[in-house]
């Protein structure tokens, strides 16, 4: 059983909202939907296909299969810490989120500050797993850079464009006021800088030329017409 101050803290959010800023401000490989795969490259996280450890010699002995049956994603602390995917999962956002979702365990240490807890992970209602949760949302869908595509292109607001599923979505949408408090004018400036050139792209309605309107003159450069696409690719 959690003690109760970590349990309002980890409901309050602010932990996992600001750890996903971070994550994202030190590995800004910034485009939508996010990549959980070369996240865990750079932050040097191991990531394995149940058919490869199935495979492997030096993974007999270690049946994960069970633990796969009813998530596409766990973490193992044995022999190393690592993560395990369903490969033959045939929805890639709900891979997405629950790669993530593991990332944040490790991002956060929950296996290390919480080690008791995370003998028995998933149980409906704990904290961790919802703090798991909020930092999986916010890495994929971060507050600044919701905002700015939801004010400038609603249209383009959606599930597909940050790779969730459509309830993680309304999810997404029903914790950003909560979320947001925990964004101060600083992290927001430094996570748009690093989103910059995806969130810039434009494409000329005239000539078709792509390129990035850094200096948000609403013109194409080559050909000089106005008004050019503003096109998250």
């Amino acid at each position: 059983m959690l003690g109760g101050g970590f349990m309002a803290y980890s409901l309050e959010g602010s932990r996992a909202v600001r750890y996903a800023c971070a994550v994202l401000t030190d590995n800004p490989a910034c485009v939508l939907p996010a990549d959980p795969f070369e996240l865990a490259r750079r932050a040097g996280i191991s990531l394995f296909s149940l058919s490869a450890v199935q495979d492997h010699p030096l993974w007999v002995g270690f049946d994960v299969t069970p633990a796969l049956r009813m998530a596409s994603a766990v973490t193992l602390s044995y022999p190393a810490f690592c993560i395990v995917y369903r490969d033959g999962d045939t929805d890639p956002d709900r891979l997405r989120f629950a790669l993530f979702h593991e990332l944040g365990h490790l991002f956060m240490n929950h296996y290390r500050d919480y080690p008791e807890q995370m003998r028995f992970p998933g149980s409906a209602g704990s904290p961790l797993e919802a703090e798991a949760d909020a930092f999986a949302l916010n890495l994929m869908a971060p507050v600044p850079v919701v905002d700015v595509i939801r004010y400038n292109r609603p249209r383009q607001a959606k599930a597909s464009l940050f790779g969730l599923s459509r309830s993680a979505w309304m999810r997404r949408l029903d914790s950003m006021d909560r979320d947001r408090a925990f964004v101060d004018e600083e992290m927001a400036n430094l996570i748009l800088y690093h989103f910059r050139d995806y969130l810039l792209n434009r494409r000329c309605p005239s000539c078709g030329r792509i390129f990035s309107d850094m200096e948000q003159q609403n013109r194409c450069p080559f050909c000089g017409a106005p008004d050019p696409e503003w096109i998250l690719s």
